[in-house]
C-alpha cells in the first residue's frame, strides 16, 4: 500500500510526526510471535522497494545490493524484537544512502489509541501531533528595538496553519526587523513560510518525482490570509537539527537573497518521501522525489543549507539580535520618511476640506475628504478609530458640515460597524438633529441588538 502526498514544498510527510507512539498490550502481544520468517519476509520487501522506488534511480540498484548483502550476512539476527529491528534498519539504510529520510516501523497507535491497521490511524496520529504542538507555533514575541520574533517547529499543511500563521503575522506587521526561528524544526508538510516574504508569484523548490519523471513546480500561494512582508530584514536561524521543509524554507530564502541566515549547517534531507507497507507490522518511508530549485538547479541532500553567518546554534540569535536592531534601524528610519510624506499629503488634503467646507462648497471639500481617506488607506493608516479622532477635532458649532461629512464617510468605510452609526447618531443628538441622530441609532441596533445605550437613546428621543 502506498501513500502519496505531494505538497507545496519539501518533506510531504513529516518523520517528526512519527515519533507519538506508544506499545499497546496488542503490539508487546505481537512482540513475541516475530520470528524469521517475518524479518526475512519484512527485508525482501524492503529490498524490492528500495530498488523500484528510491528517488536515484541510477543508485538504486547498488543501495539494494548493499542491504541485501548487509542482512544475509546475519547482522540482523540478534535484532529478535521488532522494535529493535525496526531501528536498526533504518539505521543501516541511513548509513548505505546517506539519506535521513529513510524510516522503518513498526505499525502502532499513537497515544490517543487509534486502532493501527484502521484508515484513520494516520489522520488520527497528524491530528494529535498538530494539537500537541500547537500547529508548530512555538514562540511569537515583540523584542526591543521593534524586531519581531516567530519560532515554528513544525510545517504543518497550510490549510492547518493558515489562520494561525495570519494571526502571527498581523502581530509582526509593524516590526522593523523579523528572526525566523528554525532551529528546531524538523520539516513537515511542505514550505508555506516563504509565501509570508516573497511576493507572489514566485517560484520556490520544486520536486522531482523519479516515478512519474515529472518535475512539480512550487510558487508561493496567492492568498495567504494576510498582507505579506517583503521588504522588512528578515533573519532564519538554522542548526543540524533543521530538517525538510525547513530546510526548503532556508535554501529559498537563501537563494532569493531574502533573508540572512544565521546558525550552523542545515541536517540536509532534500528528498520527499513515500509511504508503503511492509507486511502486516511494519511500514517504511522511502524518499520518491528529489528537491530541485529554479534558481540553482540543485538542492542541499547531503551539505545541508550554509548559513550567511555561521556560529553556534546556541549563539545564534544573540548574533541575530545584533544585526537586526542594525537592519531595523535603517528599515525603521526609511518607513519614518514615508511616513512623514503621507502625514504632509494628507495635512495638504485637509486644510483644503477645511476651506472649501467653510466657503459651503461641500462637494469640493467632500472630494479633498476623499483624497484623504484614500491616502490613508493606501498607507495602512486608515482604521475606523483613526476616523473618529479626526472626526472629534470638528464638534464645535458651526463646523457640522465637515464633521457630518467625516463621519458619513466612516459609515461608508465601515459599512456593518454599529460604532460607526453610533457616533454618527450621537453627533446628530448633540447638535439637535434628533431625526437624523433617531435613524442612525435603529440603524444601530439593526447591527447590534444588545445595545442598550442605543435603546435608551431612542426612548429619550422618541418621547421627546
Amino acid at each position: 500500500m502506498q501513500m502519496i502526498s505531494r505538497s507545496i514544498g519539501i518533506a510531504s510527510l513529516s518523520l517528526c510526526g512519527l515519533c507519538l507512539c506508544v506499545l499497546t498490550a496488542q503490539s508487546r502481544q505481537a512482540a513475541s510471535e516475530f520470528d524469521t520468517n517475518q524479518k526475512t519476509g519484512a527485508l525482501l520487501q524492503i529490498d524490492s522497494l528500495l530498488e523500484q522506488k528510491y528517488v536515484l534511480g541510477d543508485k538504486a540498484k547498488n543501495f539494494a545490493r548493499s542491504f541485501h548483502e548487509f542482512w544475509t550476512s546475519g547482522a540482523l539476527d540478534s535484532a529478535t524484537e521488532p522494535r529493535q529491528f525496526a531501528e536498526r534498519v533504518t539505521a543501516r539504510l541511513r548509513e548505505i544512502t546517506g539519506d535521513q529520510h529513510f524510516l522503518f516501523r513498526m505499525v502502532e497507535s499513537s497515544d490517543i489509541g487509534e486502532t493501527a491497521e484502521s484508515a484513520l490511524h494516520h489522520p488520527v496520529r497528524y491530528y494529535r501531533l498538530r494539537v500537541k504542538e500547537n500547529t508548530g507555533f512555538s514562540k511569537l514575541a515583540w523584542l526591543d528595538g521593534n524586531i519581531g520574533l516567530l519560532e515554528l517547529r513544525r510545517f504543518n499543511a497550510f490549510a492547518e496553519a493558515k489562520e494561525m500563521m495570519a494571526a502571527a503575522m498581523t502581530f509582526l506587521a509593524n516590526a522593523d526587523a523579523i528572526i525566523l526561528d528554525i532551529r528546531e524544526n524538523g520539516g513537515g508538510s511542505g514550505d508555506y513560510l516563504s509565501s509570508y516574504f516573497l511576493p507572489y508569484p514566485t517560484q520556490l523548490t520544486g520536486s522531482y518525482s523519479r516515478q512519474d519523471d515529472y518535475l512539480t513546480q512550487s510558487w508561493t500561494i496567492g492568498d495567504v490570509g494576510t498582507a505579506r512582508q517583503t521588504e522588512v530584514p528578515l533573519f532564519v536561524l538554522t542548526s543540524k537539527r533543521t530538517f525538510s521543509a525547513a530546510e526548503a524554507f532556508a535554501y529559498d530564502m537563501k537563494v532569493r537573497k531574502r533573508a540572512t541566515l544565521i546558525g550552523e549547517p542545515t541536517k540536509g534531507g532534500a528528498h520527499s518521501v513515500d509511504l508503503f507497507k511492509v507486511g502486516d507490522r511494519f511500514e517504511i518511508y522511502i524518499p520518491t522525489e528529489r528537491a530541485v530549485n529554479p534558481v540553482t538547479g540543485g538542492n542541499w541532500e547531503g551539505t545541508g543549507v550554509l548559513p550567511d553567518v555561521a556560529v553556534p546554534a546556541a549563539a545564534a540569535l544573540d548574533t541575530a539580535l545584533v544585526l537586526a536592531r542594525k537592519g531595523a534601524m535603517t528599515f525603521g528610519e526609511k518607513k519614518e520618511a514615508t511616513l512623514k510624506r503621507i502625514i504632509a499629503e494628507m495635512e495638504g488634503h485637509l486644510r483644503r476640506a477645511e476651506d472649501f467646507y467653510g466657503r459651503r462648497d461641500e462637494q469640493a471639500g467632500k472630494a479633498a475628504l476623499d483624497s484623504i481617506f484614500s491616502v490613508g488607506k493606501e498607507s495602512g493608516m486608515l482604521t475606523e478609530f483613526f476616523v473618529d479622532v479626526l472626526a472629534y477635532n470638528f464638534t464645535s458649532k458651526g463646523q457640522e458640515p465637515i464633521l457630518y461629512a467625516i463621519l458619513q464617510k466612516n459609515i461608508e468605510l465601515f459599512p456593518r460597524s454599529a460604532t460607526a452609526y453610533e457616533t454618527l447618531a450621537y453627533a446628530s443628538f448633540r447638535n439637535g438633529s434628533n431625526d437624523q441622530a433617531i435613524a442612525a441609532y435603529k440603524r444601530v441596533l439593526e447591527l447590534d441588538p444588545g445595545n442598550k445605550n442605543a435603546e435608551a437613546m431612542l426612548v429619550r428621543l422618541q418621547q421627546k
